[in-house]
């Protein structure tokens, strides 16, 4: 494997490690702090908390698809003889965003009285307590897309440790200053302001970091005309599929709550709620794969193809002995979990969503490299036609089967959708088929089917859990040894060797922890 080649795989690897880490730390402070800042709040604020949360969450809805078009088109031309064209780019996309930002804050701040007094059904005491802190919310949206903006340039130039080392603390902090100022007295506006007034400082944190990694930004402040036009059109079909994906996210739960009932829909979303997790594994690659995408796309698309089958590999690794334990041992872990009422509605819905987002992990990748390669609007028109049937399908089968209705509506548009993605991958030189029946990924889905039938075997035998669980770790080690010798190649043991010495480089002292530098291309060096 050639130099380059070798470090662009070392790049996705670390980065991924460092995206794992940037979900998982805010996660367990949610997990410690939310339980009292429910106690101190009491249950109407922490809803009206819960509704900011949300909204400062999905404010990226509003920049029109221009952060995933900032992100695809830095990535494209950090090359040497591009990376002129960078700067204008940025500032273009920012100003944007920016301008963007003031004018929906603005529209969303009108509608503010009648959301608290007609939407939102909350105790009258609270409702002046709500109106500000939407307030503060819509006044806040420029703040937050160029916040979202410079992130995504950071991204585009494969610096993921300078993101998290900005992302992390932020997250932390927005719980941490919660559960503090409660005792103060602080209400719910005032815990919105100070979530606002940690966005606006970590702002100014990726500013100055963008500005070391691109010194050009500094020397070259031009918004440009010619730069609008590719950006307002791939963002104009990355925001459709920012529309659409959460319908296909919950619409299926609001027809649970209007066609069968609000308590139906609590045996639906506890499995739900569940397994969803396992997706913080795919989330955690493809961050670093969209720029590494857009960068060697216009190249050699054999890279991509390459990338796209190790990065499905390794999905088999982590995703399968989850997934396996999920579907075989469905009604024990409800049963456990949440009792035998749950045990018997639920269990055949967990295993059904857990088949979902399974498959949803693998559809993953080929939708970040259809995107990266310049074809939103391949994803975005499935998404349109798709719709409707969906709802059709969705409707008829939980009319027969009630929510175990629900979750296979959902297996199946998830297995439709998956199947489009990799046909559009294929078209584009994305993905080889070939890989899938010859080669390492061709032995990882081998192994991994092995271990589904090793934990189906085990389950058919109605072990008790003092001896299956035992048996269980047994099969997942066996798996994660075949899984090296005959799925790991030559060049993914010259990726993983190099990443233990660079690590055990830096917790020995010998090797600086890297500052920001200039970088050229998403080969450059780690």
């Amino acid at each position: 494997m050639d130099e380059h080649k070798q470090r662009g795989r070392r790049l996705i690897a670390k980065n991924s490690i460092f995206n794992l880490v940037g979900q998982i730390l805010p996660m367990l402070a949610g997990l410690l702090t939310i339980p009292y800042i429910v106690r101190g709040l009491g249950t109407a604020q922490y809803g009206i908390l819960s509704i900011a949360t949300m909204l400062l969450g999905y404010f990226s809805i509003f920049d029109l698809g221009l952060s995933r078009a900032t992100v695809k088109f830095v990535a494209e031309n950090l090359s040497p003889e591009k990376i002129h064209k960078v700067p204008e780019l940025v500032w273009t996309s920012l100003s944007l965003l920016v301008a963007l930002g003031s004018l929906g804050g603005i529209l969303a701040a009108i509608f503010v009285p009648v959301s608290v007094t007609h939407f939102f059904k909350m105790p009258p005491s609270l409702a002046g307590e709500a109106r500000a802190a939407l307030f503060i919310l819509c006044a806040s949206m420029p703040i937050m897309l160029g916040n979202d903006a410079l992130r995504g340039v950071l991204e585009a130039c494969q610096r993921f440790d300078l993101v998290n080392c900005v992302k992390v603390p932020a997250s932390v902090l927005f719980y941490l200053v919660a559960a503090l100022v409660i005792p103060l007295g602080v209400h719910v506006a005032g815990i919105v302001s100070l979530m606002v007034a940690i966005r606006l400082v970590s702002t100014f944190f990726y500013l100055n970091f963008c500005l070391r990694v691109i010194p050009g930004l500094r020397s070259n402040f031009r918004v440009s005309r010619a730069s609008f036009g590719p950006l307002a059109t791939f963002g104009g079909w990355i925001m459709v599929s920012n529309v659409t994906a959460p319908l296909f996210g919950y619409l299926e739960r609001f027809m649970i709550a209007s066609l069968l009932s609000v308590s139906m829909l609590t045996f639906y979303s506890a499995p739900y709620e569940l397994v969803s997790k396992l997706l913080i594994f795919p989330m955690s690659i493809v961050p670093s794969l969209f720029p590494y995408f857009s960068y060697h796309g216009s190249k050699k698309s054999s890279e991509v193809s390459d990338v796209t089958s190790r990065a499905v590999k390794y999905l088999f690794l982590v995703l399968t002995p989850p997934a396996a334990v999920f579907i075989f041992f469905a009604r024990d872990i409800m049963n456990l979990w949440l009792g035998p009422q749950f045990a018997a509605q639920s269990t055949l819905v967990l295993q059904l969503i857990t088949m979902v987002f399974f498959l949803n992990a693998f559809a993953i990748i080929p939708f970040t490299s259809v995107q990266a390669l310049g074809r939103p609007d391949l994803k975005a028109i499935l998404d349109l036609l798709t719709i409707p049937v969906y709802i059709a399908v969705a409707w008829l089968l939980m009319r027969r089967a009630g929510i175990d209705g629900a979750a296979l509506a959902k297996l199946l548009v998830t297995v439709s959708d998956g199947l489009f993605l990799y046909i559009f991958a294929f078209k584009l030189k994305a993905f080889s088929l070939r890989d899938c029946v010859s080669g390492p990924l061709f032995r990882a889905i081998l192994a991994s089917a092995g271990l589904f039938f090793a934990v189906f075997s085990l389950h058919s035998m109605h072990l008790k859990l003092l001896l299956a669980v035992p048996l269980l770790l047994l099969c997942f080690v066996i798996y994660a040894v075949a899984f090296w010798v005959f799925a790991v190649d030559h060049e993914d043991r010259i990726t993983i060797f190099g990443l233990r010495e660079r690590a055990l480089a830096l917790l020995n002292g010998r090797r600086a922890v890297a500052g920001a530098v200039p970088v050229t291309g998403n080969d450059a060096a780690d």
